[in-house]
C-alpha cells in the first residue's frame, strides 16, 4: 500500500482571534462611550494610553492568529512567525524538541542539530497533536519538564510518548498478558466493596473506525467486525471496557447512564512516518493501570454517595479476555484481502 501524502498544517487556536476582538471591541467601546459622554476629569494620557495598549494587544492577535503557522509538506517543514518570517527546514535538520519550557505556557521548543532554536509552538495550537505524532513517528527525541506541563496535557503528552507500535501478531499476545494483569484488580474491587452486590463485566471491544461514529449509548454500540478475526481491518479500533452490574442487570445512574469504565488500548492510523501508510498503535499497559486505578478509587468513593438503579440490557457488542486475530484463523496477506468490514 502506498503511503499518503503527509501534508498538514498548525495553526494558532480560534481563541487568539477571541482574544483579539474582545480587546479591540472593548477599546472601542469605551472610546466611543467617552465620545458622547465627555468628563472634565477624563481624557488624556489616563484614557488614552489604556486604550492604546488594548488596542495594541487585539492588532497583535489578530496578526499572531493570520499569521503564526507552522506547514508540513513530507520531509519539507516551513514555519512562518507573527511577523511573517519564514523559516525553512528538514525533518533531518531537526536535532530534538523541549516542551513544557515557556513559563505559564505549555509550549514544545523545535532545535537543529546543533542547539539553536528553530521555532516554538503552544500545545493548545490547532494541529499540535498531529505534529507531535509526526515527530514521534519519525524518532525525534522530544523532552518535556514534569514540573512546568499543566496536568491534563502533562498525562497526554506523557500517554502519546509512551506508546509503541506492534505488527498483527503480537496483538493476542499482548492483549492477553494486560488482561491478565487488570483482571484480578476488578476482582479485589469487588470484594472490597462487596456490601453493594455488584460485580464487573469487563473484556476488550474490536471495532472498525465507522462503528464508532454518531452519538449512541455505549451499551447499545455495535461491532461491525466478524470474530474471530482473520485479519486487522485498515481502521481498527480495540477498547478495554468495564460495565458495573448487579447479578444481570447493569447499573445506571439517576439519568439513565451506565456506569462503566473505557480505556482505549490498540488502534490502527494512519502513520506520519516517511515510507509508512499506516501503524497499530498500542497504548501503554503502565499508564492504562494508573488510569484504571485512579477511576476505580474514584467510584469507590462515589458509589455510596449517589443513588443508583438498575437495568436489563443485552450487550450489542462482545467483549473478550483478548483481542485480534484467532489463534486458528490464517491470515491472507494477499492484496485485496485485508479484511476492511
Amino acid at each position: 500500500m502506498e503511503q499518503e501524502e503527509i501534508k498538514f498544517q498548525v495553526k494558532e487556536n480560534r481563541a487568539e482571534f477571541v482574544c483579539g476582538f474582545l480587546a479591540v471591541g472593548v477599546a472601542a467601546f469605551i472610546y466611543v462611550m467617552w465620545l458622547f459622554q465627555p468628563s472634565d476629569k477624563g481624557g488624556g494620557v489616563l484614557l488614552f494610553a489604556p486604550l492604546l495598549f488594548m488596542t495594541a494587544i487585539g492588532v497583535l492577535a489578530f496578526v499572531d492568529f493570520f499569521h503564526r503557522k507552522l506547514e508540513v509538506d513530507g520531509m519539507n517543514i516551513c514555519y512562518v512567525n507573527l511577523f511573517g518570517k519564514e523559516t525553512k527546514f528538514t525533518l533531518d535538520e531537526i536535532g530534538f524538541c523541549k516542551a513544557g519550557v515557556g513559563g505559564a505556557q505549555d509550549v514544545l521548543v523545535l532545535y537543529d542539530l546543533l542547539g539553536k532554536k528553530l521555532c516554538k509552538l503552544g500545545t493548545d495550537m490547532r494541529g499540535f497533536a498531529q505534529f507531535h505524532q509526526y515527530l514521534l513517528d519519525n524518532r525525534v527525541r522530544v523532552e518535556w519538564s514534569r514540573e512546568k506541563m499543566k496536568g491534563q496535557t502533562m498525562r497526554l503528552m506523557d500517554a502519546v510518548q509512551r506508546e509503541s507500535a506492534v505488527c498483527e501478531e503480537e496483538i493476542r499476545k499482548c492483549s492477553e498478558k494486560f488482561y491478565e494483569q487488570i483482571e484480578p484488580v476488578f476482582r479485589e474491587w469487588e470484594k472490597r466493596n462487596k456490601k453493594f452486590h455488584v460485580l464487573w463485566e469487563i473484556g476488550f471491544a474490536q471495532y472498525v473506525g465507522d462503528d464508532l461514529s454518531g452519538k449512541c449509548r455505549l451499551i447499545d454500540r455495535t461491532s461491525s467486525l466478524e470474530e474471530p478475526l482473520r485479519a486487522i481491518p485498515l481502521s481498527y479500533e480495540c477498547i478495554f471496557e468495564a460495565y458495573l452490574k448487579s447479578e444481570d442487570a447493569y447499573i445506571v445512574d439517576s439519568r439513565g447512564r451506565e456506569i462503566h469504565i473505557i480505556l482505549p488500548y490498540l488502534a490502527r492510523t494512519k502513520s506520519y512516518q516517511i515510507g509508512e501508510s499506516t501503524r497499530i498503535r498500542k497504548m501503554d499497559e503502565q499508564s492504562m493501570q494508573e488510569w484504571l486505578l485512579e477511576e476505580l478509587a474514584v467510584l469507590e468513593r462515589e458509589l455510596p454517595r449517589h443513588r443508583y438503579r438498575t437495568e436489563k440490557y443485552i450487550l450489542r457488542h462482545k467483549l473478550g479476555p483478548w483481542a485480534g486475530i484467532g489463534e486458528n484463523t490464517a491470515i491472507d496477506v494477499r492484496p485485496g484481502n485485508v479484511n476492511e468490514a
